[in-house]
């Protein structure tokens, strides 16, 4: 059974750790929707194929280029296909050949948090 909640998904891992019907909402919603606008390549989604992002293609390029590069792509990609967040900064740091940690510093926008909830109270009978 799917969650009650207006903002989810189903939850995406490498290998065989996620079920097929697990969902993840709130914040952690939030933080897999980034994470995949971050690792999907512009292009590989044949219905969307402007959406997501092309930072990979820049780990291959000496840090001074690629640096600026993948967090203007970054950005960019969040900005433009996470409405529910507002981007504060974009980290690049270098940590070996063709590797890169990336912060990224982000919060809820206030009306993703206003959400109307919803509590279903179920009330018995003593028989």
């Amino acid at each position: 059974m799917y969650p009650q909640n207006l903002h989810w998904q189903l939850r995406v891992s490498p290998g065989p750790v996620a079920a097929w019907d697990e969902a993840v909402t709130g914040i952690e919603d939030l933080e897999q929707a980034i994470r995949i606008i971050c690792l999907t390549p512009k292009l590989s989604v044949p219905t969307e194929p402007e959406k997501f992002c092309d930072a990979l293609e820049f780990i291959d390029r000496p840090p001074a280029i690629a640096i600026p590069r993948i967090s203007q792509e970054i950005w960019d990609g969040l900005t433009r296909w996470e409405p529910r967040i507002a981007v504060e900064k974009v980290e690049v740091d270098p940590v070996a050949f063709h590797h890169f940690k990336v912060p990224i510093f982000w919060r809820p926008r206030e009306d993703v948090l206003s959400d109307i909830r919803r509590t279903v109270v179920e009330l018995q009978g003593v028989a």
